[in-house]
């Protein structure tokens, strides 16, 4: 079964009782944070009209970099109505839901890249491009897959930041579908750039552990440590985190050369 087809059998396995327990936080008019949708992982990239996952398995090297989570995540097609709206419906179908994802990487994603600097995600995304031009140049010859994943896959409708315990509870509940995103994708690399997040990232590894990369504090660059885990991993700070000019660059260079370093 193609990897694209085991994402969706996953998200379909607990859809239904997703869709129940969102639709319960919607309605219910003493909440005040609403969930937009989730933030469902897709492979398809359209090729002469047909769909295909080759970018990502013919890749030599495979990246998932998560981020925190995806502000108003919004969806453009038809099945989302004018004007496209980011609180969330039952009635939209899974299948439009990973289209979202589809038309961002479609949209944005050139080369190993997003060119993207609008105002929901820029900060993230220029961090992210940083990372992933300093990990091409270290290895020219092989083709790389990036894959853009978060930490919480359940956002706030409207604003930024944190969408609070009652929304997120309810998605560790009901779609704790992350570590088996990894089993189907098969990374070769992990990156956090999810800064104090880290408490998000033991809900999903709970045996996880720090370990600070030399000349730098734990909090700063610190490799991520759990007995799941075959591959490296690594968190440093949220690109929207202050930092010393060209400091950023400087810490996602100590990855890159460590990471380089494992594979020779």
């Amino acid at each position: 079964m193609k990897l694209h087809e085991q994402l969706k059998a996953l998200y379909a396995s607990r859809w239904k009782e997703l869709c129940d327990a969102l639709q319960n936080v919607v309605c219910n008019e003493q909440t005040e944070v609403k969930p937009a949708y989730p933030f469902l992982l897709s492979l398809t990239r359209w090729e002469e009209g047909q769909p295909s996952e080759s970018w990502y398995a013919d890749a030599n090297l495979k990246v998932m970099v998560f981020g925190q989570e995806t502000n108003s995540w919004t969806g453009e097609s038809d099945d989302f109505g004018t004007p496209p709206s980011p609180v969330f419906s039952p009635d939209i179908s899974m299948e439009a839901v990973m289209g979202i994802y589809e038309d961002f990487y479609a949209t944005y994603y050139h080369d190993g890249t997003f060119n993207y600097n609008g105002p929901r995600y820029g900060t993230f995304h220029y961090g992210f491009n940083r990372f992933a031009s300093l990990l091409n140049a270290a290895f020219p010859g092989k083709q790389i897959a990036y894959v853009w994943n978060n930490l919480v896959k359940i956002s706030k409708a409207q604003g930024k930041g944190f969408c609070g315990a009652e929304i997120y509870a309810l998605e560790r509940a009901q779609f704790p579908v992350i570590r088996e995103e990894l089993n189907i994708l098969k990374p070769d690399l992990l990156l956090f750039l999810t800064g104090t997040y880290d408490e998000r990232i033991r809900d999903n590894w709970p045996d996880v552990q720090f370990s600070a990369l030399p000349s730098y504090a734990e909090n700063e660059v610190a490799k991520v440590i759990s007995s799941e885990f075959t591959i490296p991993a690594y968190r440093t700070n949220h690109p929207s985190a202050r930092s010393p000019k060209g400091e950023m660059e400087v810490r996602y260079g100590a990855i890159v050369d460590d990471f380089a370093g494992k594979l020779m």
